[in-house]
């Protein structure tokens, strides 16, 4: 197999984004997560954008989940309108998010669930938009995905839920519907027992990184709702029955 380094990786995904046209990973070998990072790191710079959220899911270690850029150009209000032509693919996920109401640089002691209570501003109902900048991206190992900024292609936010300390997130009722059909309805099927702790890892990997989480900033927490691809001129709307809602759609050019 290749083994591409991560200005060789970084160089593909920013060819893709430039070009509208997805790289071919065909034969490339697994990176290790620091090599992940480094992807990102080199993506980011060479981009010139701010980072406004934050995408995360378990690893092996639950203290040190992994952490993936959302580019705060690629952050969108509720009813937001994205040309399908800008994406590869059209996945879309329901999730649940934190917005944080301070700086949490590098400290000596890492961050808990308790410091985390204490920094969330708002939580908010979003729809993740899931795409990817290489062929069958979907399919392609793990680590080229994390690099691949977990393929993330942006979010949709909606409006601060009020009373959120009493809304117990990883059991809610969640509807998620696109052109009007029901594509997921009931409790929420995320796998996260604490979503708080979760938060913290992010937190603490960031601020490891010299990437530390901003006031403002906003932090998934997973799908509560699966992967869902769709086609191009869908209307989605997600709603967390006494939370809240967002609404996206993809037009055609």
């Amino acid at each position: 197999m290749d083994h591409l380094s991560p200005a060789e990786i970084a160089n593909h995904l920013l060819q893709a984004r430039r070009s509208q046209v997805a790289w071919d990973p065909a034969a490339t070998a697994p990176i290790p997560l620091d090599q992940v990072y480094a992807v990102h790191d080199l993506v980011t710079d060479q981009l010139g954008r701010a980072i406004g959220a934050w995408k995360t899911s378990p690893l092996e270690d639950p203290a040190a989940p992994f952490a993936g850029p959302i580019y705060a150009n690629d952050i969108h209000a509720s009813g937001a309108e994205i040309p399908a032509s800008s994406l590869f693919v059209i996945g879309i996920e329901g999730e649940i998010a934190f917005r944080l109401n301070r700086d949490l640089p590098a400290r000596a002691r890492p961050y808990d669930r308790t410091d985390i209570l204490a920094a969330i501003a708002e939580m908010v109902p979003l729809i993740e938009v899931v795409d990817s900048r290489m062929v069958n991206g979907m399919a392609q190992d793990p680590s080229l995905k994390m690099a691949d900024n977990q393929s993330n292609a942006g979010v949709v936010v909606g409006k601060g839920v009020a009373g959120w300390e009493t809304v117990d997130a990883t059991t809610a009722a969640v509807h998620l519907t696109v052109n009007g059909t029901a594509v997921y309805t009931g409790t929420s099927n995320s796998p996260i027992d604490d979503l708080f702790a979760l938060v913290a890892g992010t937190v603490n990997v960031c601020a490891a990184r010299n990437r530390p989480v901003r006031a403002g900033d906003i932090i998934t927490t997973g799908s509560c709702t699966g992967l869902i691809f769709i086609e191009p001129g869908s209307l989605v709307n997600l709603e967390f029955p006494g939370m809240g809602q967002v609404t996206v759609s993809f037009p055609t050019d």
